[in-house]
């Protein structure tokens, strides 16, 4: 049988739907990437991008940027979103095309998947694992009056026997197969989001149990895709099928699996994280090309500034250094910067030099952050202090032939006059939050306890204020960035202007939005945590902006000094405790992989492991691992 005659570009509209929300105009937007750089013939076709309700000026203008018409359509039901999809099936048949295919926002084209595509089918790649259980499926079908269908597929990644179960998030079909498909699925959405409770346990999944029932009621022929089609990244959980890691993508699904910058995570599977490694370098090189595009001016003596970052830590200050990248300020090479970890999932923004003097400072006092009063740098011997400061300078001297730049590490609160020293003409960056959601957050982060989060953040706060005192000075809190996205960058930008640093781009809100995302703030207000008079004056001071024109800045009382003094006591007898044990314990197992009776194991493990070959790391690479500082 001859192989049908691949669709041309003319012959197909892309869609999606987005809510007006930065989550998903960011993943509308890396799609419509992805289809304009990997999509082959697939990147001359129309798409449509299908907004709820409405949608933000400058994502549009992004997204029109790369070619999308942009339709504003209304919502389906609000206790359904995801029925929202069938929003997009009213709007596209405008055109000359013939074939629809509908991607959720969170997929990715990484190669023209126009070959796979079939005329006069609906196309869709059965559901990985049973979402809706079959007694559900039992209970719907039964409910709505309609015969359940035989379990004649299996899930993709369970092999669950189903009925025709499918995941949406992908699409192909042609307009005489929607025209008979949408009008039961329309009604079966609807019906189901009244009567929720059909569905429960699954009600996540409303919209595929109303597929399932659309296509059984309107009988329009179907094929299931092949999984390349719709290669979904969020079943790691899951031991994979057989071949599954072998296969080589067409549009990666990859749900929720990106960093805070909008580069995909990594993955299991060697041929998909090809692609992934593809998507990625090229997002970076567009958005080191576009930023180069956007600089009116070159970097000059006269428009370039040095920008410290300072505040407390767990106060906001990656956030605004993120901000700050974005509006073109330099803040190092990749390798240069520590990797997102849970506790700040977009990133620290911390240059590794920066970071390594302080903590050496910091060890030349015999002190911590977490004694922040004997943080003081006149008790540095002269010679130590010059050489500190000489070292500080020639960071700065290669910082600065990249233009404006910044620097930032909570130590700096502590630590800014060291600084102050070996910079020409900083502007400072004053970052604070509430000080009882400080305080929540580095007793989730550190195990401490709230008072000493407490005491921590008035000495830190107070020494930043002290410290940066006569230089050009912005203060900004990290709950008005939550709150207020757009204004507090437009802000900052503006006073950054103001203070000499005119090479900078306001981000377009789109980009703004991506960056500051609400959900990070876990510990928002400071109810339940009572604060010392000396705390609260400093609060409302900041609060009001009073603090910048405080004159003198008095230290904390001493019952917060001694509590910090003493807390860092017991903290460094702890380690030195804990330490020595960690000495025995490394002694004890370098005894055991020494002994003769364990190389004798080890050197049938290395035997079999010719035999079968494993990827896993042995025993000794794995403390090997751990053992290094």
């Amino acid at each position: 049988m001859p192989h049908p005659t691949p669709l041309a570009a003319s012959e197909v509209v892309v869609g999606c739907v987005t809510e007006d929300d930065p989550k998903y105009l960011g993943q509308a937007l890396r799609l419509l990437q992805s289809i304009r750089w990997f999509g082959g013939e697939l990147s001359r076709s129309r798409v449509l991008v299908c907004a709820v309700e409405r949608i933000d000026a400058r994502a549009r203008r992004a997204l029109e940027a790369l070619g999308a018409e942009i339709r504003i359509v209304p919502r389906f039901d609000r206790r359904n979103g995801s029925a929202n999809r069938l929003q997009l099936f009213a709007e596209v048949w405008d055109g000359p095309e013939e074939m629809l295919l509908s991607l959720d926002c969170d997929t990715l084209v990484v190669r023209d998947p126009l070959p796979l595509l079939r005329r006069g089918v609906f196309q869709a790649k059965v559901a990985p694992q049973p979402t809706v259980t079959h007694e559900v499926f039992e209970r719907v079908f039964a409910a709505m009056g309609v015969d359940l269908p035989e379990r004649s597929y299996t899930t993709g990644y369970t092999g669950t026997p189903t009925i025709p179960y499918f995941n949406a998030g992908v699409i192909a079909a042609t307009k005489d197969v929607v025209d008979r498909l949408i009008p039961p699925w329309r009604h079966y959405n609807a019906r189901l989001a009244d009567e929720l409770w059909l569905v429960e346990p699954c009600t996540t999944h409303v919209d595929q149990a109303a597929l399932a029932l659309a296509l059984a009621v309107s009988g329009v022929p179907v094929a299931a895709a092949p999984p390349e089609l719709n290669y979904q990244l969020n079943m790691a959980y899951l031991p994979p099928p057989p071949g599954y890691a072998d296969l080589d993508p067409f549009i990666i699904h990859y749900h929720h699996l990106i960093d805070g910058d909008g580069f995909l995570l990594p993955c299991q599977f060697p041929r998909a994280q090809e692609r992934i490694d593809a998507f990625n370098d090229r997002l970076r090189q567009e958005r080191s090309r576009s930023m180069h595009r956007r600089e009116r001016v070159p970097a000059t003596a006269s428009s370039s500034r040095q920008i410290a970052v300072v505040g407390m830590h767990r106060s906001g200050t990656s956030l605004v250094a993120r901000l700050l990248t974005a509006m073109g300020c330099y803040a190092g090479e990749d390798h240069e910067l520590p990797p997102p970890d849970v506790y700040n999932p977009a990133g620290y923004w911390e240059h590794r030099d920066v970071v390594a003097l302080n903590e050496e400072v910091l060890a030349a006092l015999d002190t911590t952050w977490l004694d922040p009063a004997r943080a003081d740098i006149d008790a540095l011997p002269e010679e130590g202090r010059h050489a500190f400061v000489e070292r500080a300078r020639a960071i700065a001297r290669g910082f600065d032939a990249h233009g404006s730049w910044m620097m930032k590490d909570p130590r700096l609160s502590i630590l800014f006059p060291l600084w102050r020293e070996a910079l020409d003409s900083p502007v400072c960056i004053l970052v604070w939050r509430e000080p009882g959601a400080v305080a929540r957050s580095i007793a989730e982060r550190d195990d401490l306890p709230v008072a000493v989060g407490l005491a921590l953040w008035e000495e830190y706060t107070r020494a930043m204020l002290g410290s940066t005192a006569g230089l050009p000075r912005v203060l900004v809190s990290y709950d008005d960035f939550v709150s207020d996205p757009i204004g507090s960058a437009s802000r900052l930008h503006g006073e950054l202007a103001a203070a000499g640093a005119t090479n900078l781009r306001l981000p377009l809100d789109a980009e703004i939005r991506l960056i500051v995302e609400p959900s990070f703030n876990r510990h928002a207000g400071h109810g339940g945590v009572p604060l010392n008079a000396g705390q609260s004056e400093l609060r409302d001071a900041l609060r009001s902006g009073a603090a910048l024109a405080w004159h003198t800045i008095t230290p904390a009382d001493r019952d917060t000094r001694e509590l910090l003094s003493a807390f860092s006591r017991h903290q460094h007898s702890h380690m030195c405790r804990s330490a020595a044990e960690a000495r025995e314990l490394d002694q004890l197992l370098a005894a055991v992989f020494d002994s003769r009776s364990w190389r004798i194991g080890f050197a049938i493990t290395r035997l079999w492991r010719r035999i079968v070959p494993s990827n896993l790391p042995t025993a000794r690479e794995r403390w090997m691992r751990l053992r290094k500082p």
